[in-house]
């Protein structure tokens, strides 16, 4: 019986030391190279909603000028505002595959490196938020400033 115990927990042991050892350069690149495709992939994709935003925001401007001055107002207000989250909708994006592939470098590095690494890839990634945020914020300010004229 203790013969199987240590035989199982000698092999758990290299299981588990063994899932442990790091990428080959080789791998890492590759795994760096797919997620900044990703990235650059999903940034595009959001940039291009952006600007189908922008245009449909003009174009509600565009109609609204038919009807007069407060519509425009409002259709202006409007605009700011969706253009301002589209915005924050790019930012977001492009600071979640910035992240994605730090990670990534982060792995090739020793064990002792990861975690730091991927503390400074996160600091960055909420610095990003927090500014795609205060600018989303101000532009809804100033598009609720808009309307209440």
């Amino acid at each position: 019986m203790k013969t199987i115990t240590r035989t199982l927990l000698a092999l758990s042991c290299v299981l588990a030391l063994s899932a442990c050892k790091p990428e080959t350069p080789a791998e890492t690149q590759a795994d760096v190279q797919e997620a900044q495709t990703d990235a650059n992939a999903n940034t595009t994709d959001a940039k291009v909603d952006a600007i189908g935003t922008a245009v449909e925001g003009n174009q509600d401007i565009v109609d609204a000028s038919s009807e007069g001055a407060a519509e425009v107002k409002d259709a202006t207000a409007g605009a700011v505002e969706d253009n301002a989250k589209a915005a924050y909708d790019v930012a977001i994006t492009k600071a979640d595959g910035e992240l994605k592939v730090a990670k990534e470098k982060c792995d090739a590095l020793p064990s002792g490196q990861q975690s730091a690494c991927n503390a400074t890839a996160e600091a960055a990634y909420d610095t990003a938020k927090a500014a795609a945020e205060t600018e989303k914020t101000a532009a809804e300010a100033s598009a609720d400033a808009m309307k209440s004229k």
